[in-house]
């Protein structure tokens, strides 16, 4: 199996820059070789970040770069990474983003008299409307109205009924209490989501995914050995890999000098972070 270079999962999908910021040749070059542009990178790189993962679109570009290059490839794609993640417009994005992660405030129920008149004003107009279709009909169809007209009138009124139980003090408190438990709740979301997503500071989320980088990474075995299986597919021997996360099987195809280049610059990030 041919490697494959994985420029670092925060930094390997990474590469994307703010629209006001001038990128470098080099940089413009890398972009060139895996025939990205920087809209699409951007793209790409917020989509993982926000998501925890290492989604990369076209990984048969990354075979064209030299082994040898990649190490100084993932460096020079850190270092514009982290400036793009320090940006105006990422935080902006990243913003965005906390608002609809926000939990949604559950809704106050109507009071009892609230919901008496209004199902008072359905009955109303589901009876007249009910009426005014009758005037239409033939005469000898009219009749079949009379009876559901009649029963609509009743329940009607059985609103006003004190022995109601569906409009009873004692429901109303039920229903009460429930959005009581509800707010309770929501405030505990709330308080859960301020924390994991402060105002204009996505620390939290990209240090989760440097440190998903570098769990997932960590157990690389970059010397296992592939075996041919139908159709010309390639496959771990040891069958224990073939279950590891597609992750790290891109790890495994990047290469240990890319990996180890990212690992460095991950942990070191992170250690900033902190």
């Amino acid at each position: 199996m041919k490697k494959i270079l994985l420029l670092l999962p925060l930094c390997v999908l990474l590469i994307a820059f703010t629209i006001n910021r001038v990128i470098d040749e080099k940089m413009k070059n890398i972009l060139a070789q895996l025939q990205m542009s920087e809209d699409s990178a951007e793209d790409f790189i917020w989509s993982d970040c926000s998501a925890t993962s290492f989604y990369y679109p076209n990984p048969r570009q990354l075979k064209n770069i030299a082994a040898g290059e990649r190490a100084e490839i993932v460096k020079a794609v850190g270092k514009y990474a982290k400036d793009y993640v320090s940006s105006e417009k990422f935080v902006k994005k990243y913003n965005a983003y906390r608002e609809s992660q926000k939990p949604t405030q559950p809704e106050k129920p109507k009071t009892m008299e609230e919901l008496k008149k209004e199902q008072k004003e359905n009955y109303k107009q589901t009876i007249a409307t009910m009426k005014e279709t009758k005037k239409t009909m033939p005469a000898d169809q009219q009749g079949m109205f009379d009876e559901t007209i009649k029963s609509l009138e009743e329940q009607l009124k059985e609103i006003d009924n004190p022995d109601n139980p569906m409009y009873s003090p004692e429901y109303e408190k039920i229903i009460m209490q429930g959005y009581d438990q509800q707010m309770i709740e929501y405030k505990q979301k709330v308080a859960e989501w301020e924390k994991e997503y402060p105002e204009n500071n996505p620390k939290g989320m990209i240090k989760k995914w440097l440190a998903k980088f570098l769990e997932v990474s960590a157990d690389v075995d970059f010397n296992a050995q592939l075996a041919e299986a139908e159709h010309g597919k390639k496959v771990f021997v040891k069958s224990e890999y073939e279950r590891k996360p597609d992750a790290w099987k891109l790890f495994y195809r990047s290469g240990k000098e890319a990996v180890k280049t990212g690992r460095e610059i991950a942990q070191t990030w992170l250690n900033e972070l902190k």
